[in-house]
């Protein structure tokens, strides 16, 4: 029951992030925009999933603490990652063609934007989710978010 109840709810959370994303990256025009509200969104959402799929529990708890810990971190690396990739020379010369529409550039801008997320959920998000916020290991869960605290603060005055 419990894979079922997650599988929808991903499929259902996948689906609003994505429509959000599409519609940030058209009304904004901005990549960064786009990947820092709509990561912001799409935690929000995922977090609520995951208190409605695992039942509940304090949704101020000692999993949220864990939770904003690793999405803190992992929403700025999107923005880092995502402004190196747009730096690159080939990426900044091929969105500023003239020859390119506008829709076209969009959908690279969408995909750049959809492979920093992947990339950075495979290297950082899901390990954090796999050995540190679905465990429960109280002894050290604070000590480990607090340190996962000051590394977004140090991120975000880097």
């Amino acid at each position: 029951m419990v894979l079922a109840k997650s599988f929808g709810a991903s499929i259902i959370t996948g689906t609003i992030t994505e429509i959000v994303k599409i519609l940030l990256l058209k009304t904004t025009g901005d990549p960064q925009k786009t990947i820092l509200y709509s990561s912001i969104f799409s935690y929000i959402i995922a977090y609520i999933a995951q208190r409605y799929v695992f039942n509940g529990g304090r949704f101020f708890g000692l999993s949220f603490l864990k939770y904003f810990a690793v999405a803190s971190i992992s929403i700025q690396l999107y923005s880092w990652a995502l402004d190196k990739i747009l730096n690159i020379s080939a990426i900044k010369n091929k969105l500023n063609d003239p020859k390119l529409s506008d829709t076209m550039k969009k959908v690279y801008q969408y995909s750049l934007i959809n492979l920093t997320i992947f990339v950075i959920f495979i290297c950082v998000d899901f390990p954090l989710r796999k050995y540190f916020i679905f465990v429960k290991n109280k002894e050290y869960d604070y000590f480990i978010s607090y340190i996962m605290y000051l590394v977004a603060i140090y991120i975000a005055i880097s």
